[in-house]
Order: C-alpha cells, then structure tokens, then sequence
C-alpha cells in the first residue's frame, strides 16, 4: 500500500506555517527542493496551490490537505474537515468605496456588479439575502475593480483591513470568517481511518 498523501500550499500565506506544523509533528522537513512531491518520515508530501487542493482531496488524487476554510467552501467539494489547524485566519467581507454612503448590503442597488474570486460563495451570500447581484470573478487585484469602474462592490479575503483602506474601501458585511483546515477524502477515511487518526492526533497535539 502507498504511502499517505498529503497536499500543502506550495506558497501563499498558508505555506510556512504548515511546513512548520509538520515540522513541530516531528516529520523531518529541513528544507523544500522545487521538485512538487517530497516523502518525510511516512508521508508524501505533494506542494499545490491551496485553491487546487480541496479538488485534489475530493478526487482522491491525495488522502488530505491543508487548505483554507473559505477554499473548501468555494470549491463546494464533498470533503471531510478534520481538524482546524488555528492558523491563517481570515475573514471574507464585502466592501465598497469609502466615499459612497452605503453601509449596508441592504443599501446596494439592485443589479450592482460585485467584483470576486470567490463566485459560488459569493453568489449563494447574496442569493440567501433575496438581493439580485451582477457577480464578476476576477482574480488578484480584486481591491481596484471599484476605482476602475468595474464594480459597486467587491468581496474579498482580509485579516487587518489595511489593504481595504489603501484602497479607499470600507467594509460593510462579514461573509463568514475561514482558517486553514486538514481535509480528507471519504473514501480515504474509510479504508485507512487508522493512519489518519494518528496522524491527525500527531497534528493536534502540535498546533
């Protein structure tokens, strides 16, 4: 039988810090080569983008993932969620240009556009309050599409709100807050349930 399969953020914000998990759950990680798999102390370690990861593990490419709460939710992938890993908080807010009096969601126009890189969530957010929304995925930069004329309106990740008010946005709704999270696929944790609780027992006593 292979080895598990792990995948972990190949950069991002997620990235070190769960290097330094595995590190403190005394899998040998002393430094990452550019090669995209790695094996460590029982372990294949595969290095993906954190947004490709929830797929991965929903298909069984990989047994687990480190990715983001927010991703899983994005990705709408029927997953198991293991275990909150306590690190890479954030939240995902929408925000509008601080010069507009509109401090509610409630006080957008009906049909505005709002620019995202989180559609599904974002459509299913306004959808679930009745307001009708034009959503345009964009990726990176979501911060600008305002000044640009692009959009009323952005939904977008923040942890400090600094690069909103660079930006001359305001936050006017939490969406809903996301740490990075071990994920599992289900058939996985059916046919090596043992494996993984112990290595999600390593992971927990090393947050």
């Amino acid at each position: 039988m292979r080895k598990l399969r792990i995948a972990i953020p190949n950069k991002g914000r997620l990235h070190k810090p769960s290097l330094d998990l595995l590190t403190r759950a005394s899998f040998n990680i002393e430094e990452v080569s550019r090669s995209y798999t790695m094996t460590v102390g029982g372990l294949e370690i595969i290095f993906a983008r954190a947004a490709d990861i929830p797929v991965y593990v929903h298909f069984g490419v990989v047994d687990l993932g480190v990715t983001g709460h927010d991703l899983v939710l994005e990705k709408d992938v029927d997953v198991y969620e293991l275990l909150d890993l306590g690190f890479g908080w954030c939240k995902m807010v929408v925000a509008v240009p601080e010069e507009k009096s509109i401090n509610s969601v409630y006080e957008l126009s009906q049909g505005s556009r709002i620019a995202t890189s989180f559609p599904r969530i974002t459509s299913r957010y306004f959808e679930s309050l009745g307001l009708s929304v034009e959503v345009i995925e964009v990726e990176g930069a979501v911060e600008i599409a305002p000044r640009l004329g692009l959009a009323d309106a952005i939904v977008d990740l923040t942890t400090t709100g600094m690069t909103l008010k660079e930006n001359n946005l305001k936050e006017i709704a939490v969406i809903l807050e996301s740490t990075a999270r071990l994920i599992c696929n289900k058939v996985s944790f059916r046919t090596r349930e043992e494996e993984i609780i112990e290595l999600v027992e390593r992971l927990r006593s090393s947050r």
